[in-house]
């Protein structure tokens, strides 16, 4: 029996990202992009989405409503804002559709509501979906519970010189992760871009470090330093595509599923960090 593909929607289809979503769910053997969202001021409205993404035409014109291309829609891929998202997941609610999120900077509120949806339909946010991130976010973890306070820890992210949030997301949800390992709160630990006089080095801070240069695509490292030693973990992204083949995965995850909240950890088979 031949096996029905999987529509969706990419939110913010002439980003950088959503660009790398359109060709790699474009190319997969059981997705087809039935909808691309950009903003009503966008240049990109009514344009094909495939022609955009660098491909050919696909048939699948740029819109600014979800409203219109949600009833054929399985799944919603949104790496957007986060005004853009939370509007998104309001629509994906109201329709009863599956959503994957990889848009960061909710605020503990905003997460709160997300997570309140998810009661109702099937939600995936992760603030990276590369499956070798989130393999990383695991050996960090068990890194930190293993080497505890006695190791200074010490994080660099290095992106493009477009990105506009500082720290990454990713370099923030590693040090959330070393806090909770270590049982403490991350915010009264985290020490950001040193300058000065600073005095001698806390027991127990993770620092945070962020370069802006040219187009890198997201280099992480985070460092654990002991006595006559250390422990370098790096993961470097060349492409955006590992960013969208996490999102196809989660996608297919996320369409077996009737509701709930989940991480890529979840659709990697992952304990939880």
């Amino acid at each position: 029996m031949t096996q029905s593909r999987l529509s969706v929607t990419i939110c913010g289809a002439a980003g950088r990202m959503g660009k790398t979503n359109i060709e790699v769910f474009t190319e997969s053997d059981d997705t087809t992009v039935v909808g691309a969202l950009e903003p009503d001021d966008s240049l990109y409205i009514g344009r094909d989405a495939g022609i955009i993404a660098g491909l050919e035409n696909i048939g699948v014109s740029i819109s600014s409503s979800l409203e219109s291309v949600i009833p054929s829609t399985d799944v919603i891929i949104d790496f957007t804002t986060v005004s853009a998202s939370l509007s998104h997941v309001r629509v994906a609610r109201e329709h009863k559709k599956a959503i994957v999120i990889g848009t960061t900077g909710f605020n503990d509120e905003q997460l709160a509501l997300i997570t309140k949806y998810a009661q109702e339909i099937p939600i995936m946010l992760s603030p990276n979906m590369s499956p070798g991130v989130n393999v990383l976010f695991h050996l960090v973890g068990q890194a930190a519970h293993l080497l505890d306070e006695e190791f200074d820890v010490e994080i660099l992210e290095i992106h493009h010189n477009k990105k506009t949030d500082a720290p990454s997301g990713t370099a923030l949800q590693f040090g959330r992760i070393i806090a909770d390992a270590w049982k403490k709160k991350f915010n009264d630990l985290a020490v950001y871009n040193r300058q000065g006089a600073v005095g001698k080095r806390r027991k127990g801070e993770i620092g945070i470090m962020a370069l802006r240069a040219a187009d890198i695509v997201g280099d992480h490292t985070i460092l654990f330093g002991g006595p006559g030693e250390r422990i370098e973990f790096t993961h470097r992204s060349s492409s955006r595509k590992n960013y969208a083949t996490g999102a196809l995965m989660a996608a297919r995850y996320l369409s077996k599923k009737k509701n709930g909240f989940f991480t890529m950890a979840d659709v990697l088979g992952l304990p939880k960090t």
